[in-house]
């Protein structure tokens, strides 16, 4: 019987000190879980020694696949030293006692560059002793793992823009060639947002000091993996609002265009002038005043003038040659003047026309009277001629024919003798 007793209580006491034991816990834990090639992830190590226990010491291993990964540095803590080595020792510093939970270590890990995707494992073991259990044991501990992931491909953009400018073409992700024109901003900003956040993005410099006129802005866009390159090209006129100095330079206008004998309507704005000159003017004095005196005038056509139409061309340069303004004044020359004999007055002469009509209704009237006159003095020349011709009739003697015995012309002869006195 006493045999059984003893038997019994060794049994309890071996069984309850493994159960102590295991309530102490050591946890492996990380900052992320997944990570690319070059990434680093930070490991922590926590320790819970239960409700009624005290933590005196602890000897640790961590290991790792050192095909992927790579020890990266330590947090040296007040609990524990760290040694970068495969596996990473942690140990307690002396006099530990530690009761409740509270965090052992912290270090880094590096996926190496180049690394395989795929699971790379985290082990941790070792012993620890407590307060209830001065000889070294194993504590509950967990496994890990960091999943390595392939790095990005991609190398586009998804979106580029400029503020105070529009890009043409408008964006997409496959045009890579674009333009901008931007008035008065030298330092440039442009937005380019990748397809992969990881890609990365480097702008050429020039985008902050921009020159006058056009400006090549590169956006090199590289992959995460650094395999492919892609680079958007926006051509950026810049505009600069010219000072009073440049725009006297680049003014190709007149202040002021004179002919000598001619009156013209001139305005700066108006490049062309229609004159008429008589058959005598050969030639122009021409005076063209530019508005920057230091501009450049050529007057060309008024030297030798045709009768008919004419083009006299003035050419202003501007002071720094970057503008040409050109002025014509149309010129016709009239034919040469020939004699003519007036049968008309000018209608626009009322005093002429006056006169005019007087002498020729007095003509009028002269010629009805003369006409009248000669008429008349010829009527009266036939009356006279044919009385006298009547009156000589009469003066010759009658000669009467006897046509009959039976007729008596007695009493005839007498009347015809009696009107002839009468008449004498």
């Amino acid at each position: 019987m006493k045999k059984c007793v003893k038997y019994f209580l060794f049994l309890f006491i071996f069984l309850i000190i493994p159960i102590n034991a295991k309530a102490v816990t050591f946890k492996l834990t990380k900052s992320v879980d997944n990570i690319k090639p070059g990434g680093v992830v930070t490991v922590i190590v926590n320790a819970d020694p239960g409700k009624d226990d005290t933590i005196t010491g602890f000897d640790l291993r961590v290991g790792f696949d050192a095909s992927k990964l790579e020890f990266a540095g330590g947090q040296q803590s007040s609990k524990a030293d760290i040694g970068p080595a495969n596996p990473i020792v942690i140990k307690s510093k002396a006099g530990l006692s530690e009761k409740g939970s509270f965090e052992v270590a912290r270090f880094n890990i590096k996926v190496k560059d180049g690394a395989a995707s795929g699971n790379a494992p985290l082990s941790l073991s070792g012993k620890c002793v407590t307060a209830e259990n001065p000889e070294p044991f194993s504590p509950t501990v967990n496994s890990s793992q960091i999943t390595v992931v392939s790095l990005g491909t991609d190398a586009s953009l998804s979106s580029l823009k400029i503020p105070n400018t529009t890009l043409k073409p408008g964006f997409t992700s496959e045009t890579t060639s674009y333009t901008a024109s931007i008035t008065d901003i030298t330092d440039l900003t442009v937005n380019a947002v990748p397809t992969d956040p990881n890609a990365k993005i480097s702008i050429s410099e020039n985008s902050k000091s921009l020159q006058k006129g056009e400006n090549k802005i590169d956006v090199n866009v590289v992959s995460e993996d650094g395999q492919n390159r892609k680079i958007y090209t926006i051509v950026v006129t810049l505009n600069l609002t010219p000072t009073d100095e440049e725009l006297l330079k680049a003014n190709a206008t007149l202040k002021n265009l004179d002919i000598k004998g001619q009156k013209l309507d001139f305005e700066t704005d108006e490049k062309k002038y229609y004159i008429t000159v008589p058959y005598e003017t050969k030639k122009l004095e021409v005076t063209a005043t530019p508005v920057n005196e230091k501009a450049k005038v050529e007057i060309d056509g008024n030297k030798k003038l045709i009768v008919g139409k004419n083009t006299v061309k003035i050419t202003i340069t501007s002071e720094d040659k970057t503008k040409i303004e050109t002025y014509q004044i149309i010129v016709t020359r009239q034919d040469e003047e020939k004699e003519i004999v007036q049968t008309c007055p000018d209608e626009t002469s009322t005093r002429e026309w006056i006169l005019f009509s007087g002498a020729m209704l007095l003509t009028f009237t002269l010629g009805i009277v003369l006409g009248y006159y000669v008429c008349k003095k010829d009527i009266i020349k036939k009356l006279i001629e044919k009385k006298e011709k009547m009156k000589k009739e009469k003066e010759e003697p009658v000669e009467i024919e006897t046509l009959s015995d039976t007729i008596d012309l007695s009493e005839t002869v007498k009347k015809v003798k009696k009107k002839t006195k009468k008449k004498d």
